[in-house]
């Protein structure tokens, strides 16, 4: 005789399988909702704390002015990394920040929102590099509303990677890897020529086309928002494709959730 089997078909049975598969789908609907708020816009006033960020004093914006985070206290701040000879993500990145400042200014929330631009080469770009880049993409550096900041490399360290974990580095630039290559008769590969990635779309960029630097500044396409208080509520992975109407929505539920 084969075991008995455990009966579950009788209504206390059927009850307690229906009281488990509804707490299940709980935890996961709200997992996934957790995730899928780091990636897209979040319904109104759910955005989570996900953590403080970083303190700072003694940097320079665009214009050589001294800035500090105290100053962006009270106020939701859009924060971005960007590499002024960059000629991949950056640029679009910022065109589509000046669209959002443009959206902006017909609001009211005009006056509670900056920018805030961290420079991921401060070793190599300054203040004069940095409104070059501004004016390139359509911004105009002496507004306040955006504000470009940079420091000393250990300074920009502790903030872009200790304080906002958004990593950067140093690299050849390939334009001078494929020259090389070129000269010692061997095939260069192309960039990010591995599986499952795409190649990265290549964006005109006068002010590095006259600089001729020999390098590049890899760094995570990475955009948050951080409210009033100063925490970060928001990550978006693909900082390059966010739009305007997308920034707007979310600062609005930032700040309707900060009040």
């Amino acid at each position: 005789m084969s075991p008995q089997q455990p009966q579950t078909g009788g209504p206390r049975g059927r009850l307690a399988v229906v009281i488990v598969v509804a707490a299940l789908a709980v935890v996961i609907a709200g997992a996934s909702g957790w995730l899928l708020g780091r990636q897209r816009g979040a319904p109104h006033g759910t955005l989570p704390v996900l953590f403080d960020a970083p303190q700072f004093r003694g940097l320079i914006n665009q214009n050589g002015v001294q800035v500090s985070s105290a100053q962006f206290h009270g106020k939701v701040q859009v924060v971005t990394f960007l590499f002024p000879y960059c000629n991949t993500y950056c640029p679009v990145e910022a065109a589509h920040l000046v669209g959002f400042e443009n959206l902006l200014a017909a609001t009211p929330l005009a006056s509670k929102v900056d920018v805030v631009a961290f420079d991921v080469d401060p070793g190599g770009t300054g203040p004069r590099q940095m409104r070059a880049f501004l004016r390139e993409y359509g911004w105009n550096p002496a507004k306040p509303q955006w504000q470009y900041l940079t420091g000393t490399p250990s300074q920009i360290r502790r903030v872009v990677t200790r304080g906002y974990h958004v990593d950067y580095q140093k690299v050849p630039d390939s334009d001078a890897d494929s020259a090389a290559s070129a000269a010692s008769g061997s095939q260069a590969t192309p960039a990010l020529a591995v599986a499952g990635e795409d190649p990265q779309p290549i964006v005109a960029n006068p002010l590095a086309d006259r600089a001729h630097v020999h390098y590049d500044i890899t760094h995570e396409d990475v955009m948050m928002i951080v409210d009033p208080q100063g925490h970060v509520r928001r990550i978006y992975d693909q900082a390059d494709a966010v739009g305007g109407t997308r920034l707007l929505r979310d600062v609005r539920a930032v700040l309707a959730s900060s009040r």
